[in-house]
């Protein structure tokens, strides 16, 4: 009965979230850059700086990523909407050249179908344009996430004061509440770092390649370097489909090798070692993270579900009483110190 009550509670609280998505989702990625920004605001004000003039550094700073991002974007949308019928063509041509190799050698006339199953030209042109002129209306929602993003790191500065005046007898609340933050500033910031990292390298190294949207690439590589395994994989997709259609089959490898090296040097080895080994999700965690959080916030909410899946799971290692749903959310046995010493000496668990 307990059970069923609490699924029947989180299918409530995650129905009401839903409802008013479009007023969490600016405040939780807010939020998320808060969260980020903490660690280089410490350093700031450890260093002098005033508390205002670093809070202005950090918004100009993010705000002008932001610009940056929504500019790549809209040129890659309108380039791709100038692009998508040569490509469309080139892919027909490569049918018919295709089908009449196979009829002069004696294959049926029905071994290939007659059309591609591809979009319109203009179908995918209506996209880009419709996604170019987009991009310029939502940055009116980017200037509430960047003035929530503002206040609250106005808030940050005195969130300690305010918990050690609101529960003065519970230390050791306190001192769990400091631990799992820390916890989650860590986790965001080299999460963040390494997501930055690869599109960077994703797209300086298919600019050299001279692969069309190289930029763009980029930018999809970094963002879904978020999700683990499955989001390097879909990141791939458009960058070798776009290099088949347009370069030679060399540069094709290249980029494969490109995807692959940079994402077993960052997410199988630069990551694990500076994560460590028990910050991992199971990877059933992650499909279901990815549907849930994606029904709840939609686009967003799929790029965010593993960092929220993960600060889920950080706060249920921060208590001894939950404990066993983090080790359950994990990719690894993880046993706590009494199990694992009772398990060297051989007795009973």
């Amino acid at each position: 009965m307990h059970w069923l009550i609490g699924v029947a509670a989180a299918f409530i609280v995650l129905a009401g979230l839903k409802t008013v998505n479009h007023i969490v989702t600016p405040f939780l990625l807010a939020a998320f850059l808060a969260i980020i920004s903490a660690p280089p605001l410490a350093w700031m004000q450890r260093r002098g700086m005033p508390g205002i003039l670093s809070i202005l550094l950090l918004f100009s700073l993010v705000g002008l990523a932001f610009f940056l991002l929504f500019a790549a974007l809209q040129g890659a949308a309108e380039s791709l909407a100038v692009q998508a019928p040569l490509y469309q063509e080139k892919l027909v041509g490569w049918m018919e050249q295709l089908r009449a190799a196979l009829g002069a050698r004696g294959a049926p006339p029905g071994l290939l179908p007659e059309t591609i199953p591809l979009p319109q030209a203009s179908t995918v042109t209506g996209m880009a344009t419709g996604i170019a002129s987009g991009l310029g209306q939502f940055t009116a929602s980017t200037l509430l996430v960047l003035l929530a993003f503002m206040f609250l790191l106005l808030e940050e500065r005195t969130l300690a004061d305010k918990l050690a005046a609101a529960f003065p007898g519970r230390r050791r609340a306190r001192v769990r509440t400091r631990r799992f933050l820390r916890s989650v500033y860590r986790y965001l910031l080299i999460k963040t770092g390494a997501s930055l990292l690869t599109g960077v390298l994703v797209g300086v190294g298919l600019s050299l390649l001279d692969v069309d949207f190289a930029i763009l690439w980029g930018i999809v590589a970094g963002l879904l370097n978020f999700i683990p395994t499955i989001g390097s994989f879909i990141a791939a997709i458009p960058a070798i489909v776009v290099a088949i259609v347009s370069t030679e089959p060399l540069v094709i490898l290249l980029v494969g090798v490109l995807y692959l090296v940079v994402n077993i040097s960052i997410g199988s080895i630069l990551e694990p070692r500076l994560l460590g080994r028990t910050l991992g999700l199971s990877p059933v965690i992650v499909l279901i993270s990815l549907l849930v959080w994606g029904w709840v916030f939609g686009p967003i909410g799929m790029l965010l579900a593993v960092p929220l899946t993960m600060i889920a799971k950080l706060a249920l290692d921060s208590s001894p009483q939950t404990r066993w749903a983090g080790i359950l959310l994990s990719d690894r046995v993880r046993r706590s110190p009494g199990q694992a010493s009772a398990r060297a000496e051989g007795v009973p668990e």
